[in-house]
């Protein structure tokens, strides 16, 4: 019985670091965001400072996402240190308006964080 309880709790760890190192690719914490980028509405690429580049993907009614524009992102565990997921909420505060956009995905970015502004 015992050796059945710490192998159950071996594959339970195991498989917990494989989920953890899967995840990786698209980790950027909520505490660790270094620079973003709007390429287009609803689409918001953010950057920490380890520079690893992760693209959002969302819906809702969220905008301002400019150069002089902040935003915060909430979860349900509501901790900083946390990945930002799926299902998480984009909080906006533009030209008076609050907004609100769920995180529908979110996926590893190499691009540039540069975004041509069309006039």
């Amino acid at each position: 019985m015992r050796k059945s309880l710490l192998t159950a709790i071996g594959l339970l760890v195991l498989g917990t670091t494989a989920v953890q190192a899967a995840d990786s690719a698209t980790c950027v914490r909520r505490d660790d965001i270094r620079a973003w980028a709007s390429p287009a509405p609803k689409h918001l690429i953010v950057e920490n400072y380890a520079h690893h580049k992760v693209l959002l993907t969302m819906t809702g009614n969220c905008q301002g996402f400019g150069v002089y524009d902040s935003f915060r992102i909430s979860g349900p565990l509501d901790v900083a240190a946390s990945c930002i997921v799926e299902g998480d909420n984009v909080y906006t505060h533009w030209a008076g308006e609050p907004g609100m956009c769920t995180i529908t995905s979110v996926a590893p970015y190499t691009g540039s964080m540069h975004v041509k502004h069309s006039s």
